[in-house]
């Protein structure tokens, strides 16, 4: 780290890590993220103040309930390590922006939304709705490239100064994501009479394009779908036993769409210029 503004963002990730995975175990079950305060899901002790710092408490205690001794998944060490070094990377990238802190909450989202696809099968609606919001609401204080809904405007002769164009392509990637989402659901639909995507994954990509904008939710349309078909190809490969009912297995998709969306806020700007480049 090269300044304290990642230091203070790498800190802030560690705080809000924690405070995430409050929401990873509590959001799918409808339970308040408020009250009562952290306790063990097993005994239902509270979690004594010096038993709930990020990453060092879990490390203190091994993984284990200071009072009945059962163990502490690791995936809160995970969230909160994750969590941390994407906001002080969000920092590295954007600088000290308000691009940055846009960033930062796009990922204190998706790691959220990440984790509990996986272990739920769960979107909910508080983390994608709100942060379809968040991302339209933000699009104009901090923009990203807009050249992809800039040329389109061109088309029809219309020209925007760059906030407006930022909020528009805000709208048109959240548009253009969960519309091209839908439509496959609904051709799905149609052929098999079977849910072949949840809503949640709609509102998820209706999340990223909010965002990321039109040409970065392109990214994620290509690249989420790629990577879910290489984990079901390792995932049938390693058993041989599911590959006759792996059409009726459920992949948790929204995992590959927040891979794909983080992967797309620092590279996905410099892997589309080395794409477009080898079309010429």
């Amino acid at each position: 780290m090269e300044s304290g503004f990642e230091i203070v963002l790498f800190l802030a990730g560690l705080a809000f890590g924690s405070f995430l995975n409050v929401c990873i175990h509590r959001l799918p079950r409808d339970a308040s993220v408020v009250r009562p305060g952290s306790r063990c899901p097993h005994c239902g002790v509270p979690v004594r103040w010096y038993d709930n710092i990020p990453l060092l408490s879990w490390l203190l205690l091994r993984g284990r309930c200071r009072d009945c001794g059962a163990s502490i998944s690791f995936r809160y060490f995970v969230v909160e390590l994750l969590t941390a070094i994407l906001f002080a990377m969000c920092g590295v990238w954007f600088g000290m922006s308000w691009l940055a802190i846009r960033f930062c909450i796009f990922c204190f989202l998706v790691v959220g939304l990440i984790f509990m696809d996986a272990e739920t099968g769960l979107l909910p609606r508080a983390f994608t709705y709100s942060g379809i919001a968040l991302g339209i609401a933000t699009s104009g204080l901090a923009a990203l490239d807009s050249s992809g809904s800039g040329v389109l405007l061109r088309l029809y002769g219309i020209q925007l100064p760059t906030a407006a164009l930022a909020v528009v392509d805000s709208v048109l990637g959240a548009l253009v994501g969960a519309a091209f989402f839908y439509l496959a659901w609904a051709l799905y639909y149609l052929v098999r009479h079977r849910h072949g995507l949840g809503f949640g994954d709609i509102a998820l990509i209706a999340m990223c394009g909010a965002f990321l904008g039109l040409k970065l939710t392109l990214f994620v349309l290509f690249s989420g779908p790629v990577l879910g078909v290489m984990y079901a190809i390792v995932w049938l490969a390693r058993s041989p036993g599911r590959k006759q009912n792996w059409l009726a297995s459920e992949v948790p998709f929204g995992v590959f769409l927040g891979v794909s969306a983080l992967l797309a806020v620092f590279f996905g700007e410099p892997l589309c210029r080395w794409y477009l480049g080898r079309l010429r």
